[in-house]
C-alpha cells in the first residue's frame, strides 16, 4: 500500500511540474501569481498537457509507458524553452501585498477549507466508482487504454461498447489511464486522485481571482462557502468529467475578466485561452465555452472602441490557442464518424418551434432543482437576493461580461434541452444537476464582486 501511495504521488507530481515548468516559461518570469494559485494553474495545464501528449503518442503509435510519457514532457518542456526563454523581465502588475496576520475568523475560515479538501481527497481514495457515467464513459476507457498501451482504433469501432460514448474527449480517461500506467496496475479508486486535485485547484483560482478584486476576508467567506455546497464535493470524488469541465470554465472566464482590467493584457488572456482549450478537450459543451469567451473578448473590444490591429491580433491569437488545443481531437472523432445522439444526429433548429412547449417544463424542472438545499446549501436564494439587489451593476460592465457568460452558457444549455430527442424528462434527471453545477462557482464569484464592488481595483 505504501509502494501505491508514492507512486500515486508521482502520478499527481509529474503534471504539476511539467505545467508549472512551462507557465513559468511562458508567464511566470512576467507575472506575480500567488504560489498556490501557481501550483493550480499547474495541475490543469499539466493534466491537459499530459493527455494530449499521450493522444499524440497514440496517433505516432508510440506505446504508453511511465517513460515515454514522461520523456515527451521533458521534451515538450525543452520545446517551450527553446522558444520562450528569452522573454521580458519579471513585471509585477498582479501583486497583492497584505498583511499574512489571521485573524480567529480567517483562521477559522481557512480550517472549514482544509477539512472539506481532505474529506473530498479521503473520500475519493476510498470509494469505488459507483456512478454509470463515471465507470461506463471514463474509467472504462482509461482501463482499455492503460491495457492496449495505446488509444486503439478498433475500440472506436465496436458497436458493443457504444455506451461508452465514442465521442466524448479524452482528457479524464487519459488521465486516469496515466494514474494506472504510474501504479503499473488498474485501480479505478487510486485513479480518482485527479478529481480531488481538480477540486483543490478550483477553490484555490475561485479564492485568489476573488481576492484580486477584495481582501483575504470575503475571499475566504465566499470559498468555504462555495466548498460546503453538497453538490460539488460530492463531484470532488465521483469520477464525472464535469469537475474538471468546470474548473477550466471557471479559469478561462476570470482570467478573460482579469485581462478586461489589465488593458486586455497578453499572458492573461494566454491563460484563458489555454483554458478554454482545455474545456473542449475536457467535454463536448467545452467548445461553447471556447465560443462564449470569444464572442465575449470581442464584445468587450467593441464596447470599449478598439477593435485595432493590436485587439485583431489578440482575439485571433486567442482562438488559434483554443483550436491548437481542442482541434486534433475534433479532427480524430470526424475522421472516424463518431456522432453524439444530440449534437450530430437530432440537433435541428427546424424542431425549435414545436419544441417551445418544453420550456416551461425545463423552468419548472430548474426550480425544484434550485430548492433542493442538501444539493446547494441557500446558494440559489442568496445569488437571488444579491442579484436582484444589484441588477443594474449586473448588465453594465465589468460585470456585464460575467453575467454574458452564465447566460450564454444557460442558453445554450436551455437550447439543446429543447432539440433534444425522446423524453425531455430523461435529459433532465440525469445531467440537469450537472449542468447547473458547471455555473456555480461563477454564479458564486458574481456574488462577491457585488457585494464588496466598492473594494475593487
Amino acid at each position: 500500500m505504501t509502494a501505491d501511495i508514492c507512486k500515486l504521488i508521482i502520478g499527481a507530481v509529474v503534471p504539476i511540474i511539467s505545467g508549472y515548468l512551462i507557465l513559468e516559461i511562458i508567464l511566470f518570469r512576467r507575472m506575480m501569481l500567488g504560489f498556490l494559485e501557481k501550483l493550480a494553474l499547474a495541475y490543469g495545464t499539466g493534466i491537459g498537457m499530459l493527455t494530449l501528449l499521450m493522444f499524440y503518442l497514440s496517433l505516432l503509435k508510440v506505446r504508453f509507458t511511465f517513460s515515454n510519457i514522461t520523456l515527451s514532457l521533458i521534451l515538450t518542456v525543452v520545446l517551450f524553452i527553446s522558444f520562450f526563454a528569452k522573454r521580458g523581465k519579471p513585471r509585477g502588475f498582479l501583486a497583492q501585498k497584505q498583511s499574512i496576520c489571521l485573524s480567529f475568523v480567517d483562521k477559522l475560515l481557512i480550517v472549514v477549507i482544509a477539512l472539506v479538501s481532505l474529506y473530498v481527497l479521503f473520500q475519493a481514495l476510498v470509494t469505488p466508482l459507483v456512478d454509470w457515467d463515471s465507470w461506463a464513459i471514463y474509467g472504462f476507457k482509461a482501463k482499455v487504454f492503460y491495457l492496449e498501451k495505446k488509444v486503439p482504433l478498433d475500440f472506436f469501432k465496436d458497436a458493443t461498447k457504444s455506451y461508452s460514448h465514442f465521442d466524448y474527449p479524452l482528457l479524464v480517461p487519459l488521465a486516469e489511464a496515466w494514474i494506472h500506467i504510474c501504479l503499473n496496475n488498474w485501480n479505478d479508486q487510486l485513479a480518482k486522485i485527479i478529481f480531488p486535485l481538480y477540486f483543490i485547484s478550483l477553490i484555490l483560482i475561485f479564492y485568489y481571482g476573488l481576492k484580486y478584486f477584495s481582501n483575504r476576508r470575503p475571499a475566504l467567506f465566499f470559498t468555504s462557502f462555495l466548498v460546503t455546497i453538497p453538490q460539488l464535493f460530492y463531484m470532488g470524488s465521483s469520477g464525472y468529467a464535469d469537475l474538471p469541465l468546470l474548473f477550466y470554465y471557471f479559469t478561462s472566464v476570470i482570467f478573460l475578466f482579469r485581462a478586461y482590467h489589465n488593458d486586455l493584457d497578453g499572458d492573461l488572456l494566454t491563460i484563458s485561452s489555454i483554458f478554454a482549450g482545455f474545456s473542449a478537450w475536457t467535454k463536448n459543451e467545452g467548445w461553447a465555452v471556447s465560443l462564449f469567451n470569444i464572442l465575449i473578448l470581442l464584445l468587450i473590444m467593441l464596447i470599449q472602441g478598439r477593435l485595432n490591429r493590436r485587439n485583431l491580433i489578440i482575439l485571433i491569437r486567442y482562438a488559434l490557442v483554443v483550436l491548437f488545443i481542442a482541434a486534433p481531437w475534433f479532427w480524430f472523432k470526424n475522421s472516424l464518424g463518431l456522432r453524439n445522439e444530440v449534437i450530430n444526429n437530432n440537433l435541428n433548429m427546424a424542431d425549435i418551434p414545436g419544441n417551445l412547449k418544453r420550456f416551461p417544463v425545463i423552468l419548472a424542472w430548474m426550480g425544484r432543482n434550485m430548492i433542493l438545499l442538501k444539493s446547494w446549501n441557500l446558494l440559489w436564494l442568496f445569488s437571488a437576493i444579491i442579484m436582484i439587489a444589484n441588477f443594474r451593476k449586473i448588465i453594465t460592465p465589468p460585470l456585464l461580461f460575467i453575467s454574458l457568460a452564465l447566460i450564454l452558457y444557460l442558453g445554450g444549455g436551455i437550447l439543446l434541452y429543447i432539440v433534444a430527442p425522446h423524453d425531455i424528462t430523461y435529459y433532465l434527471s440525469s445531467t440537469f444537476d450537472r449542468f447547473l453545477l458547471h455555473m456555480v462557482p461563477l454564479i458564486l464569484f458574481l456574488d462577491g464582486l457585488l457585494i464588496f464592488e466598492r473594494e475593487r481595483r
